[in-house]
């Protein structure tokens, strides 16, 4: 019995009398559905993938007949395949746009030969993720692939703290046949802005025009709607219903409005989710994320650029596949089923995540690693420092590995202070502990593990019933005799926490001990930040250390005059820490740099290590490039 598969240019429909057999093999490939014209049944119909055309010559073999049109699709694909493949080696890149429109952007990219094949990569994938370590280049290769894929209309959005200072700066001094656009400052002038960005007596009209705005500006929000009367929802009577989603955009003008290219920034903090948009869980900024109208490729561009995309989840890449290609990726559950062991979970209807022995797991990790990677491989390009700037020397991570396992990573081992031991071993007794200006008190796990993060970095006191942190602290004392030893010399040093409090507290001790010392929180002005940038990254200036909250101070940022970061306390994702690092050890300075990560003896601090060490161990095996990768950081 025949098969026939054709195409519509926008999904693959197959076409078979009807068999129980058959219809089971269909349903085995992802994203198989049913295909209705006039409440009447058709065809099954897939996405227009690949991965779906050989899907189906896997379940029906000789039996698929295949029709010119998706014919044509697969060879014009298939030679689409071979060109991305290509831009993952050596093979030198053109672009002839680049070089006429932007000769500077142009020649700068010529040091690095990494940067033009992540240009041809976005230009050819059209919707991508470039997951480039940070300080690769993202944005000028991301600049690059603007010009030479003939955008006129771009919109990027990003964290409020790069607007001006990455995006508008750097595409004024690499792009400036690109015409910038900040919507900043009051609802007013925001509203000026993209009023000027679609007047054409501003610039010249075939000027390519960039409006960049913060991230949160995208947000939407979600209304639910039941088609049936009120009151009477079928699902009352536990029965499905067919609701709508209604959009209401903080901003209506980037909703209304189609875009050549959009580019999301540092696309973690919006994209990394496991939420669709049906779901209650999704977040603002997500769905608003979704509802962004774009040209297709080819020739439109969507490009998610961030060096931890995944937030060290790799379900998580679901949210920004789905953001991509939500044709191919529209369903979590059949993404999750297809790449990650689940089972029934205790209500009806209800999944959870299982591990290789049938056991539940909050961290599940791919059945079959080389399918997961094949999966990504259209979508994902990632290099690391070793692998793009092989002069670059590797980040040195100083200490020791724990006793228990000695091939593991290396921290800096602290035995408490007596008064923090003493507290700590009391909150993990009781979950309560006597301390200067009261008890301190854990209600609930969360609680008791940010108490015990606390209290494995400084002693506490309560402060208008606030737990503040005071000293002694075995980590602040580690620091100022390090700061000590470190006088006098050349290098910066970077210290960095979770806390906001606890920087303040550091910065106080270092300033009393003689130091000139700066600080950097959530709370510093884009004024401040820069200021504080320009200062640190002068050679002259008399401020050596800089004292940055690990959230505040991990993106968009340069502070590469630094040879030494210390790290005072453990992150609850690996990423973190990668985009942290990333701060100073960068392809615009080429010069060692050595990392110290505090550590207290018998705490909270050794679980979080062994946590983000099984994360950086698992996203090492994954992704396209994952044997590269790997080489490179033997290396």
């Amino acid at each position: 019995m025949s098969i026939l598969a054709t195409t519509d240019g926008r999904r693959i429909l197959v076409h078979f009398p009807f068999s129980r057999s058959d219809l089971k093999l269909v349903k085995g490939i992802a994203g198989a559905k049913p295909h209705y014209i006039d409440d009447k049944f058709d065809a099954w119909w897939l996405p227009l993938t690949m991965d779906s055309c050989r899907g189906l010559r896997r379940q029906f073999g000789d039996r698929l007949m295949v029709a010119n049109a998706l014919s044509r699709w697969a060879r014009a694909e298939i030679a689409r395949e071979i060109e991305l493949e290509g831009l993952r080696s050596n093979v030198p890149v053109e672009m002839p746009f680049v070089k006429e429109q932007a000769p500077a952007l142009w020649a700068a990219m010529q040091n690095r030969s990494y940067q033009p094949q992540g240009t041809g990569f976005i230009k050819v994938g059209g919707q991508v993720i470039l997951g480039d370590d940070p300080g690769l280049g993202k944005t000028l290769q991301t600049l690059a692939a603007l010009i030479e894929s003939d955008c006129k209309r771009i919109l990027v959005a990003c964290p409020r703290t790069a607007c001006r200072v990455v995006w508008e700066r750097e595409t004024q001094r690499w792009a400036p046949g690109i015409a910038t656009f900040v919507a900043q400052g009051s609802h007013a002038e925001r509203e000026a802005v993209m009023g000027a960005f679609d007047d054409h007596s501003v610039g010249i009209p075939w000027t390519r025009k960039m409006l960049i705005i913060n991230t949160e500006m995208i947000r939407a929000k979600r209304t639910e709607v039941c088609p049936a009367a009120p009151g009477v929802c079928p699902r009352e009577q536990g029965f499905k219903c067919a609701h709508r989603y209604l959009s209401t955009p903080d901003w209506p003008y980037l909703h209304n409005n189609y875009w050549d290219a959009i580019v999301l920034d540092e696309s973690h903090n919006s994209l990394a989710s496991t939420a669709n948009y049906q779901s209650k869980r999704i977040t603002q900024v997500r769905f608003g994320a979704v509802q962004l109208r774009r040209r297709l490729a080819p020739g439109g561009v969507a490009a998610a650029l961030s060096g931890t995309p995944f937030r060290s989840d790799l379900l998580k890449a679901w949210g920004t596949l789905n953001w991509l290609r939500p044709d191919v990726f529209g369903s979590f559950w059949r993404f999750a089923e297809t790449h990650f062991r689940t089972k029934e979970g205790y209500t009806v209807g209800s999944k959870v995540f299982v591990d290789e022995n049938g056991e539940e797991t909050k961290n599940p990790q791919p059945i079959d690693e080389e399918r997961f990677q094949k999966a990504l491989r259209p979508y994902y390009l990632k290099r690391t420092k070793a692998m793009a700037a092989p002069d670059l020397p590797p980040i040195a991570y100083a200490g020791t590995p724990s006793a228990d396992d000695p091939s593991g990573e290396n921290y800096v081992r602290l035995d408490l202070d007596p008064k923090q031991a003493k507290a700590y071993a009391t909150m993990s007794k009781m979950a309560e502990a006597d301390i200067q200006g009261g008890k301190l008190y854990a209600t609930g796990v969360l609680a008791e593990i940010t108490r015990k993060r606390q209290l494995a970095s400084s002693m506490l006191k309560m402060q208008n019933y606030e737990a503040v942190p005071i000293l002694p602290s075995n980590k602040i004392d580690w620091i100022v005799e390090f700061a000590a030893e470190k006088r006098g010399n050349a290098g910066k040093l970077v210290v960095a926490s979770s806390f906001s409090q606890l920087v303040e507290l550091s910065a106080s001790v270092l300033r009393d001990e003689g130091h000139t010392v700066l600080t950097l929180t959530g709370g510093t002005s884009d004024r401040g930040r820069m200021k504080l940038v320009q200062r640190f990254q002068d050679p002259d200036d008399e401020c050596r250390i800089v004292v940055i909250n690990r959230k505040a101070g991990g993106e968009s940022i340069t502070l590469d005059l630094a040879d030494d970061m210390v790290l005072i306390d453990q992150p609850w994702k690996s990423d973190e820490d990668e985009q942290l690092v990333s701060r100073i050890h960068r392809v615009s300075r080429i010069h060692p740099v050595t990392v110290w990560r505090l550590c207290s003896l018998g705490t909270i601090d050794e679980w979080m290590a062994g946590l983000t060490q099984e994360q950086r161990e698992l996203l090492s095996r994954v992704g396209p490039d994952h044997e590269l990768i790997k080489e490179a950081r033997a290396a």
